[in-house]
């Protein structure tokens, strides 16, 4: 079942790479309902991941509240399709975001010109959600991730 602040059906999915890097360093938003950690960003971080592209629609939704953190409200997953054909799934606030985008960028393309995903409704989060998490917390997660088998 989908968690319904953070939209995520593994409470643990998360960092999807580095993981004991991220959450030693990086700013973090931790899920009220389910307790999932999700990376804000680091610091002198020109882009968070959030903001990157994603080679899954998957990996983008994991990724979609730290997004609408960010941007104060409900945020679109667009398919957008490399030069090469390969397709990769990004956040951003609007169309209008998508189409400065994709004028910067004219080797890639998004066909369909709206999210193929979005939420239903933005739920706002308390700003002690949002923080470093101590070395501790670090660990404990991270226990938590190993007993699900995760890296």
């Amino acid at each position: 079942m989908k968690c319904s602040e953070c939209y995520s059906e593994n409470p643990r999915i998360t960092p999807l790479r580095g993981a004991r890097d991220c959450l030693s360093n990086h700013l973090q938003y931790v899920c009220s309902a389910c307790g999932r950690v999700i990376c804000i960003g680091a610091i002198g971080q020109k882009k968070a991941r959030c903001l990157m592209p994603f080679g899954s629609l998957e990996q983008a939704q994991l990724y979609l509240k730290a997004a609408e953190i960010m941007n104060q409200g409900l945020c679109g997953i667009y398919e957008l399709i490399y030069k090469r054909g390969d397709k990769r799934y990004r956040v951003f606030k609007n169309s209008h975001e998508l189409s400065v985008f994709l004028k910067k960028n004219s080797q890639i393309k998004c066909e369909k010109k709206e999210p193929v995903y979005i939420s239903k409704e933005y739920h706002p989060v308390k700003q002690e959600q949002i923080h470093h998490l101590t070395p501790d917390e670090v660990e404990k997660y991270i226990a938590e991730r190993k007993e699900l088998g995760l890296k």
